[in-house]
């Protein structure tokens, strides 16, 4: 009966105690509300435990080139660049054919942020050794392998697949990619816009030409490079030189050498690139965007 009395006279103190001051009362029931809300808005929102490693991934894509030349032109090179970055706790490494990826894990308590800046500095430092035709390198916080954790489709009933594919890579892509927590935007079911040429190969040879000869002709078509300066009193001018080729009628009038154009060898169309993918929703032919969230960040 003594336990029991005590308790009683325990809790009734405390009751009485809060009574007899209500400013109290309020200040310490004040104090409970606001921890209990800055805990709600500091808990992480995940759909499954935090097992999440601090990984960047580095990413770059060399159209064209085999496994072994993107393993010895572009991989151990960007693997040679952040290795040097501070906190790097392990790299690996794929290289197939036109992509090459460098994923480096650091240590629990890096900020990828940080870490981010630092191997996009390093991997700056080492463009010039990188081929000419090389696409930017792409700095990803996420693992090479990290899955969407959302998907969207864009599909329209005025807009073509090349119009849509436009509208996304200018527009869509980077307003996702600019949101807090993003690593990555996959786009996959895009068509770009291309020339397609169809050689003639019995005209070739008959002109005594080769397709070396044509994308000889092709390389130079279009450039853009410095022409020198205009200086007057009052202003100084960059003069720069530039031929581009828009239409299928200027390819076709494109010289391969003194007597024979483009045209009298090839036919050229403008068309839908080929894709290794093809997206429908709903019935409609679409691009798909899937959002790949940051590593160690809310879903």
């Amino acid at each position: 009966m003594s336990a029991i009395d005590s308790s009683a006279s325990a809790q009734s103190g405390i009751t009485a105690l809060f009574i007899r001051r209500p400013v109290l009362a309020f200040v310490v029931n004040t104090l409970i509300a606001v921890a209990g809300i800055a805990a709600f808005f500091g808990v992480e929102i995940r759909e499954l435990p935090d097992v999440d490693r601090p990984v960047i991934t580095v990413r770059a894509d060399y159209p064209g080139a085999s496994a072994e030349s993107i393993d010895r032109e572009v991989t151990a090179i960007l693997e040679g660049a952040v290795s040097r970055v501070s906190g790097v706790k392990s790299i690996s490494s794929s290289s197939s054919f036109g992509s090459s990826r460098v994923t480096v894990e650091f240590g629990d308590s890096a900020d990828l942020d940080t870490a981010a800046s630092d191997m996009r500095d390093a991997v700056g430092r080492v463009s010039n050794q990188l081929p000419d035709d090389i696409e930017a390198p792409r700095i990803i916080k996420a693992d090479a392998d990290a899955q969407a954790v959302v998907r969207l489709a864009v599909t329209s009933d005025r807009m073509s697949v090349q119009d849509m594919t436009v509208l996304v890579e200018d527009q869509i892509v980077d307003t996702f990619a600019a949101v807090q927590g993003v690593a990555d935007v996959q786009v996959y079911g895009d068509r770009d816009k291309i020339f397609r040429i169809d050689i003639n190969q019995a005209k070739l040879a008959s002109l005594g030409l080769t397709i070396a000869n044509v994308r000889s002709a092709l390389a130079s078509m279009s450039f853009d490079a410095p022409a020198g300066s205009l200086t007057s009193s009052t202003q100084d001018l960059i003069v720069r030189a530039t031929a581009t080729v828009a239409t299928p009628e200027e390819f076709e009038n494109l010289i391969i050498n003194r007597r024979v154009r483009l045209g009298d060898i090839a036919t050229v169309t403008l068309g839908a690139d080929l894709n290794e993918s093809q997206l429908r929703a709903n019935g409609q032919t679409g691009i798909g965007l899937g959002i790949v969230r940051q590593a160690q960040s809310n879903t």
